[in-house]
């Protein structure tokens, strides 16, 4: 039984696996591509986004700029982006 088991469960949970890892790896492109943006934006490498950097580098999100800037500090953190981000993107899936 157990040899039996283990000929069906490893497979299965190999292709598990390989399913949840190209998952993975789309969502982590994505999050990549979002972050080089934002780095190149970042002109001051202090990891956040003044008003002008994102002018400069990331105009559709100045356009935004207060809405995702989220604490108020006058600064865009990658982290409030992303979260806006995914905000926007599932508002476009519901009206879809």
């Amino acid at each position: 039984m157990p040899r039996l088991l283990a000929r069906c469960l490893l497979p299965a949970l190999s292709l598990l696996l390989t399913a949840c890892l190209a998952l993975a790896d789309g969502v982590d492109r994505h999050g990549d591509k979002l972050r080089e943006k934002f780095a190149a934006a970042d002109t001051d490498h202090d990891g956040m986004l003044s008003r002008a950097e994102a002018a400069a580098g990331m105009p559709r999100l100045a356009k935004s700029f207060d809405a995702i800037d989220t604490d108020h500090d006058g600064r865009l953190s990658l982290a409030e982006v992303a979260a806006f981000l995914k905000q926007a993107r599932a508002a476009r899936q519901a009206t879809d």
